[in-house]
């Protein structure tokens, strides 16, 4: 096969190649759905289900958009939840944690200053003041939280006000001297 020979060879293979490619694309075969979710169906074991035996919960909520509630419900139903209101818990919770311990080094405190043992040690309000200390960065990092938490909250009715160390040590009778 001379030169001539292969390029009108390689020509024509071209010509042909794109000739294939203009051709309709061929249809697919229509998907049979009712199969596909009867065997997914199958592959379930339904006494596993999260959920099994409680009554469905169908109160929905007026003010919703339905698509938002659908949405929403599912993910309520697999116990997932919004981000922000993860955050909105994890404050609240921190917070909690924060002021139970405040109250019982302030009881430790008091029980200690009183007991005549250790009536005027310096350790015993060294103690006092260290957990004074701990309260107020604990407060510190959950207002930083809090800050964040309002830059995410979609709502104003939801955010968080800041943490007032003096008002919180005043609301549990804490004396900051």
């Amino acid at each position: 096969m001379n030169d001539e020979d292969r390029i009108s060879q390689a020509r024509e293979d071209a010509r042909r190649k794109y000739a294939e490619s203009q051709e309709p694309p061929k249809k697919k075969e229509p998907r049979d759905w009712q199969a596909i979710i009867d065997e997914q169906a199958a592959q379930i074991d339904i006494n596993t289900l999260p959920g099994k035996g409680k009554p469905l919960n169908l109160n929905r909520n007026p003010y919703a958009d339905e698509a938002d509630e659908l949405a929403n419900s599912l993910l309520k139903n697999a116990g997932f939840t919004l981000p922000w209101i993860e955050d909105s818990r994890k404050i609240d919770a921190e917070l909690a944690a924060a002021r139970a311990k405040l109250v019982r080094a302030r009881d430790e405190y008091h029980e200690m200053r009183d007991a005549q043992i250790c009536a005027g040690h310096q350790w015993v309000e060294g103690s006092w003041q260290a957990a004074l200390r701990e309260f107020r960065q604990a407060v510190e990092n959950i207002n930083r939280q809090i800050r964040d938490f309002n830059l995410k909250a979609p709502n104003v009715n939801v955010h968080k006000f800041v943490i007032r160390v003096d008002e919180e040590l005043a609301r549990l009778g804490v004396s900051d001297a």
